[in-house]
């Protein structure tokens, strides 16, 4: 198996769900092989960055705004590499808007989550998909040109004020505050997509703080509540994650 590497503290929950959800990967992957000791797991190593510097080093639509935080994150990340990364993994969503920037002088892959979306969605037969994330998320086409090659039809919640209470919810989370978080998020879902297409719609908790709301459903990369179909970001790209890093050398 591949060395991962992986991105994290941004937030320090997501961190943790991707480091569990890969060595689960691990455990269900080495299940009935035949080996002694532990069940055998990729090596992995962690950069965790402070989340409070990321968000306070956000850019704007102004050119170069985003120097400070390009930098910061590349860094990272070649440090990593430099530690060995045979592939690195970014726990969180927003950084992959800015993929190219980030990982510029770096070899080893860094994996997006916009193709781990896109090759789920796709074997799952998902054409729309609403996606709930941090405002630069929202406000972003990575998503909309990233998914479209896949044949999803992405869209944001359309109300500025829908935006914000998602973005509530995600501030609440950061700091790992869960009471009644899943059901905001009902309500922002419900204020986005009709209730006829809901059926025929997908919800992504394209932030990966947004799954803890739904602690009934720590690995699934989908599951339903109350009608709404949703789809753990933070599943599916560790998944991913792992199926690569058992791809030969």
């Amino acid at each position: 198996m591949k060395k991962i590497g992986i991105i994290g503290g941004i937030g320090w929950p997501s961190t943790i769900e991707y480091y569990r959800l890969i060595c689960e990967a691990s455990q269900i992957y080495h299940s009935g092989k035949n080996f002694t000791g532990p069940t055998p797991m990729p090596e992995m190593v962690i950069e965790s960055l402070n989340m409070n510097f990321t968000i306070n080093n956000r850019g704007t639509t102004e050119s170069g705004s985003w120097a400070v935080w390009d930098e910061y994150f590349n860094h990272a990340i070649k440090r990593l590499e430099n530690n060995g990364a045979e592939l690195i993994v970014i726990a969180s969503v927003t950084p992959h808007g800015r993929l190219n920037e980030i990982s510029k002088g770096v070899n080893a892959p860094v994996l997006s989550i916009y193709d781990a979306l896109g090759d789920y969605c796709a074997h799952a037969g998902i054409k729309k998909l609403l996606v709930l994330g941090t405002m630069p998320t929202m406000s972003s086409p990575a998503f909309y040109t990233n998914l479209a090659p896949f044949g999803v039809d992405v869209q944001y919640p359309h109300d500025e004020k829908q935006k914000s209470v998602v973005v509530d919810i995600i501030g609440r989370l950061y700091q790992n505050k869960r009471e009644g978080a899943g059901e905001s998020i009902d309500q922002a879902v419900r204020a986005s997509i009709s209730a006829s297409d809901l059926e025929n719609s997908a919800v992504c908790l394209g932030c990966t703080e947004l799954p803890l709301a739904f602690p009934d459903f720590p690995g699934e990369a989908s599951f339903r509540v109350n009608g709404i179909t949703y789809i753990n970001s933070a599943v599916v790209h560790a998944s991913y994650a792992f199926r690569a890093c058992t791809h030969s050398r």
